[in-house]
């Protein structure tokens, strides 16, 4: 079993996009947002069940719901991924940031890798929309950390 080690902080990355060719991680597409410096990220799925019971039967019925996906980041932002480049390019969420998006309801695509951005890197790909937002800063950490959710 080889285990993915990302103690290189190029292994474990996550690239935003307007469209899914922008949000390309393998390729290293300049078009989309490639999120710096996260310090963790989070994958998350699970399908929801629905309980109920009935008058004519002392046990308890379920229902699976569709799933839930979510994937919840904590990174250290910049100004250009927190608030955009604004310089036009092709991709919204490279030109707004990850605040543009958010308060702006557009749908994100997302690719996170598991083992960097080499040709035949593992990763997940979807979209979503951007939540969650809660920027902090204090003298243990001096510099904008932010959670953010895609769900």
């Amino acid at each position: 079993m080889a285990v993915i080690n990302v103690s290189a902080g190029s292994e474990a990355v996550i690239m935003l996009g307007d469209s899914a060719a922008n949000a390309n991680v393998a390729t290293g597409a300049s078009d989309g947002l490639l999120l710096p410096q996260m310090s963790d990220i989070t994958i998350n799925n699970s399908t929801g069940v629905f309980r109920f019971k009935t008058l004519d039967n002392t046990a308890e019925s379920a229902v699976t719901t569709p799933a839930t996906n979510q994937i919840t980041i904590n990174a250290v932002v910049d100004s250009a991924s927190f608030f955009g480049t604004g310089a036009g390019s092709i991709d919204t969420v490279k030109d707004t940031g990850v605040l543009g998006v958010s308060t702006s309801k557009t749908r994100v695509f997302f690719q996170a890798a598991f083992d960097g951005r080499d040709t035949g890197s593992k990763y997940l790909s979807g979209s979503g929309f951007i939540s969650g937002l809660a920027p902090t800063v204090n003298m243990d950490s001096p510099v904008w950390v932010t959670p953010i959710t895609i769900e």
